[in-house]
């Protein structure tokens, strides 16, 4: 039956437009909002369509994020606008392709994700099933929202209500994640797990962790708000004998990860990674192999390891994440032991049940012995720990790694941009668009 409603669903999410536009279309037979909105069969339909958005659009955030903050390179030289984020600053327009395609992949599932919201409490659902739904709807819109604003200044928050949606800041854009999390987390609790049967079984994408996940982003999240207290409450909840992941099969599901960096070997990982690395550290042949090739810019390059079947799994967090949240959380608050502690769990761990595994000594007190130090270890933890969940851009910017800044060598930019400009789409069709930042 999910293979059949899947189906319906990728019908549903073709149609559906960015920025509140109606999935009306010319075809005269086809259905209204209205005939899909307030159907069982709709919104189930809607419900699998909008996991099936978010998973196609993976690779996005994850090259944002890594081409900024350089561990990408491109390959071809046809491939301008990923070359363009790796050469950064004012090379990266408004018109590039990733900049437009990253606002209208997520908005696109933040839509499917506002109109669930809107309407699962109007339609003739069991309760698991309603509950399964609306949890569902919150987290995806929260984690497109949570991508969204590590890349750009402003954000619209709401784009179901107007054509033309206002941009909240970065603060506001934070706490509205944080708080469809909570929602999520409550409206998921207010049912038994009995409930949710024949939602996990015809809704529910396979090998997707629904209450684990929403733990594992509000960890996230209230970590990026400053929320240390939150985060640590989250993070301990959060099962690390289990995973999330998004379900790709090869056929009709396949891998954009694969495709893009395997198939058409659009980029490659910067053999600075493998490098720098400590000596021992098992990420690294998690990640990537050796390689003697070179970009076409000229950067030593490696293959990567992961991905390379197009059904492989994108993990949406990883348990080794849980703990360095924990081990940041309590290094900000001054609590060095407890840092310590979490750290010695990432790096002494030689597979978890993603299968990744440092397998590297503990460290002392006295090799982490102040605040700074502690934070260096943390950051560079989460580079070979998380190196392809995109979180890379958003560390260079809390850890206050070097912005781009035109009056220093951009070799020492940690990023190659700070923020993007605003899509040529979006300012076209939305009169509330921001100014474009300089960097």
């Amino acid at each position: 039956m999910k293979a059949k409603t899947l189906l319906i669903a990728m019908g549903c999410a073709a149609v559906v437009a960015v920025s509140g536009c109606s999935l009306d279309q010319l075809n005269p037979n086809a259905p209204t909002d209205a005939q899909v909105f307030s159907t069982p069969e709709g919104i189930r339909a809607i419900a699998v369509g909008m996991q099936a958005q978010y998973g196609e659009g993976v690779n996005e955030n994850m090259e944002v994020s890594n081409f900024l903050a350089r561990q990408f390179a491109t390959m071809p030289a046809s491939v301008l606008g990923l070359r363009e984020l790796e050469t950064g600053g004012s090379d990266v327009q408004s018109f590039n392709g990733t900049v437009n395609s990253m606002w209208s992949t997520h908005f696109r599932t933040i839509k499917s994700a506002e109109d669930l919201i809107n309407n699962v409490p109007k339609t003739s659902l069991s309760p698991g099933t309603r509950s399964g739904i609306l949890a569902l709807a919150r987290l995806f819109k929260a984690m497109s929202l949570g991508e969204l604003i590590e890349c750009y200044e402003k954000v619209p928050i709401d784009v179901t209500t107007s054509t033309a949606p206002v941009f909240a800041d970065r603060a506001t854009v934070l706490n509205q994640v944080i708080s469809l999390l909570e929602a999520a987390k409550t409206e998921y609790e207010s049912q038994p797990a009995s409930a949710y049967a024949d939602f996990n079984s015809t809704i529910l994408g396979i090998g997707f962790d629904l209450p684990n996940t929403v733990q594992a982003m509000i960890a996230r999240y209230a970590l990026v708000k400053g929320d240390y207290a939150k985060a640590l409450t989250a993070a301990n909840a959060v099962d690390l004998t289990k995973t999330s992941s998004m379900y790709y099969n090869s056929s009709t599901a396949r891998n954009p990860i694969y495709l893009i960096a395997i198939q058409l070997v659009y980029y490659k990982p910067a053999r600075s990674f493998r490098l720098n690395a400590e000596s021992g550290d098992g990420r690294v042949a998690y990640w990537v192999s050796p390689s003697t090739a070179t970009s076409f810019l000229g950067t030593p390059v490696d293959d990567f390891n992961q991905f390379k079947t197009d059904n492989a799994k994108y993990y949406v967090y990883l348990p080794g994440e849980m703990s360095l949240i924990k081990a940041e959380a309590y290094a900000r608050q001054n609590d060095l032991s407890g840092a310590l502690t979490e750290v010695n769990r990432v790096r002494t761990k030689t597979a978890d049940v993603a299968g990744v595994g440092a397998a590297l000594l503990a460290k002392t007190a006295a090799q982490v012995s102040t605040q700074q130090a502690m934070l260096d270890e943390i950051y560079n933890q989460r580079l070979y720990e998380l190196f392809m969940l995109g979180t890379r851009l958003g560390d260079t910017r809390r850890f206050n790694k070097q912005a781009a800044d035109l009056a220093i060598p951009k070799a020492q930019w940690s990023r190659t941009r700070n923020w993007f400009p605003y899509p040529d789409t979006e300012r076209l069709s939305n009169p509330n668009t921001p100014p474009d930042p300089s960097l």
